[in-house]
C-alpha cells in the first residue's frame, strides 16, 4: 500500500511539474510578444481613449498583430510620451517625428500624417496670409504645436498675445467655439469630429480653414532598432491590403 501511494505521490509531482513548465513557457511568450506603447490623449478620430481605439490605434495595433504581438497602450498628455520611452517605461511611442527629443531612440519610417490647419470662425471675419499673421491673434493649439510647426510658427506663437497649448483636444476646440480665441490650430479632422461631437453636427460650413502649415509626418519611436524595422516591413504591407482601405473608409477623413 505504502508502495503505491509513493508512486502515485510521484507521478503527482511529476505532472504537476510538467504543467507548471508548460504554464510558464505560455506565460513567457505572452510575455515576450507583448508591447506596451505610450500614446497622446484622446485626439479622434486617430486615436479615442475610452474605446482603445481610432484610426491611428486600429491600424497600429493590426499591424503589430500581423507580426506575433499584442499591444498595450499608456495615454499621457502628448508631450510626455517621448520621456516614458527614454526611461524604458514602455516598448514604442506614437506621434513622434524629429523635432522632438529622441535622442537615443529610432525612428520608423512615417505611418501617419496629421493635416494641421489655423482655423477661425467665420463670423468673426479674420483675414491672414500667412504663418507670421498668426503673431497679431489669440491662439490655442495642440500640445508641442511650437516644436512640430517650425521656426515661423514658433517665433508668431512667441508674439502673440495669447497662445496657449493643451492636451486637452476638446477644450481647444471648445475655446473657439465660445469666441474665447481667434485661432485653433489643430488637425482637420481632429476639430470636425470633435465639433461635430460638441454641438451634433457639423460646424465645418461656419469655419474658415487657413491651410497654414504642410502636412505633418508622424513615425513610431523605438529602442530596439530591429523592432523598428520589422515593423516598417509588416506596414508597408499592410498599407496595400484591402484591410487597410477599409479602415481610412471607416473614418470618414476630409482629406
Amino acid at each position: 500500500m505504502d508502495i503505491k501511494r509513493a508512486k502515485l505521490t510521484r507521478s503527482y509531482v511529476v505532472l504537476t511539474y510538467l504543467f507548471l513548465l508548460t504554464v510558464n513557457g505560455f506565460s513567457s511568450f505572452a510575455i515576450a510578444n507583448s508591447l506596451s506603447i505610450s500614446v497622446g490623449w484622446n485626439k479622434p478620430p486617430y486615436v479615442i481613449e475610452e474605446r482603445n481605439s481610432g484610426f491611428e490605434l486600429d491600424m497600429v495595433s493590426a499591424i503589430f498583430a500581423n507580426m506575433g504581438y499584442s499591444v498595450s497602450y499608456v495615454y499621457v498628455p502628448f508631450g510626455r510620451s517621448n520621456t516614458l520611452i527614454k526611461v524604458k517605461k514602455v516598448d514604442a511611442a506614437l506621434t513622434m517625428n524629429e523635432h522632438m527629443d529622441i535622442e537615443g531612440l529610432v525612428l520608423s519610417e512615417p505611418y501617419i500624417s496629421y493635416q494641421n490647419a489655423a482655423i477661425s470662425l467665420k463670423g468673426r471675419s479674420i483675414e491672414i496670409d500667412s504663418i507670421t499673421d498668426l503673431k497679431n491673434h489669440t491662439i490655442v493649439a495642440f500640445q508641442n504645436a511650437s516644436v512640430v510647426l517650425g521656426d515661423e510658427y514658433r517665433e508668431a506663437a512667441k508674439k502673440s498675445p495669447l497662445y496657449l497649448e493643451l492636451p486637452n483636444q476638446r477644450k481647444q476646440v471648445e475655446m473657439l467655439l465660445k469666441g474665447k480665441v481667434d485661432f485653433v490650430v489643430m488637425d482637420i479632422n481632429i476639430f470636425n469630429y470633435l465639433s461635430n461631437e460638441l454641438l451634433g453636427g457639423s460646424h465645418m460650413a461656419n469655419v474658415v480653414i487657413h491651410r497654414l502649415f504642410p502636412k505633418t509626418t508622424y513615425h513610431i519611436a523605438f529602442t530596439d532598432e530591429k523592432l523598428m524595422l520589422a515593423f516598417n516591413r509588416e506596414m508597408s504591407l499592410y498599407k496595400q491590403t484591402k484591410e487597410y482601405d477599409n479602415l481610412v473608409a471607416k473614418y470618414e477623413f476630409l482629406y
